[in-house]
């Protein structure tokens, strides 16, 4: 056999060879991409789940964090009770001002960018009495906030319950109004939509009695608003 011809097969078999790594290399990278493709697809399968999951039905993990009070009636570093001059102090000039009547009290609404503080009538003076935060920008007591997880809400409050509606408690929503219940009554409640927590002071010689309300809605497992009041419906 000629030097000639045989360089020529010294070539070709060269070629080939590289060919077929070109053709392995190919083969590799589209197997890579269709791995890659299929993990974008699961986790977009995931996520997509995750927003039409329903989170008052969640399996939920015992803990024993303090039940909701009226201590966490607060916003950034205000909390209720506190003055209109302290309000101001801290939120600032609200953007719009009116005065309401309800339950024959009287009530300063106040207005900003995604909040609303009622101020109820105290003797010469005007005190925090309820918030309803739609912002980002405000927090209220264990660091919750407007766009977090709602799963985080679970993990700051007294859990009993694994499983239904009623996440602890010590009455049920149908005996919040009852006279019959001198004692103080506590719940936190969770559907779809919502997790509620009350906290209704004890009856002292038949008079009213004051609740303390904490709403937090959820949308899509995040939360959208946080409405926490006492002493007014």
């Amino acid at each position: 056999m000629s030097t000639k011809k045989i360089n020529k097969e010294i070539i070709n078999n060269k070629i080939n060879g590289i060919k077929n790594e070109i053709l392995a290399s190919r083969q590799k990278q589209l197997f890579i991409s269709y791995v890659l493709f299929a993990l974008v697809l699961i986790i977009m399968l995931i996520i997509f789940l995750s927003y039409f999951k329903n989170f008052g039905e969640i399996t939920l993990r015992n803990n024993n964090k303090d039940i909701f009070s009226i201590k966490d009636l607060t916003i950034n570093n205000l909390k209720y009770g506190d003055r209109e001059k302290d309000v101001i102090k801290e939120l600032g000039k609200a953007k719009s001002e009116k005065k309401e009547r309800i339950d024959n009290y009287d009530y300063k609404i106040l207005s900003y960018d995604g909040l609303t503080v009622y101020l109820k009538e105290y003797y010469n003076d005007y005190k925090l009495s309820k918030v309803e935060i739609t912002s980002k920008k405000y927090y209220i007591s264990r660091k919750i906030r407007v766009g977090k997880k709602i799963t985080n809400v679970f993990k700051k409050f007294r859990v009993d319950n694994k499983k239904g509606a009623y996440i602890y408690g010590n009455y049920t929503n149908n005996s919040l109004y009852e006279n019959e219940i001198d004692g103080n009554i506590y719940y936190g409640v969770r559907s779809n939509k919502n997790i509620l927590f009350i906290n209704r002071d004890a009856r002292v010689d038949n008079l009213p009695t004051n609740i303390a309300k904490l709403n937090i809605e959820y949308k899509k497992g995040v939360i959208r608003k946080i409405t926490w009041s006492y002493d007014i419906k």
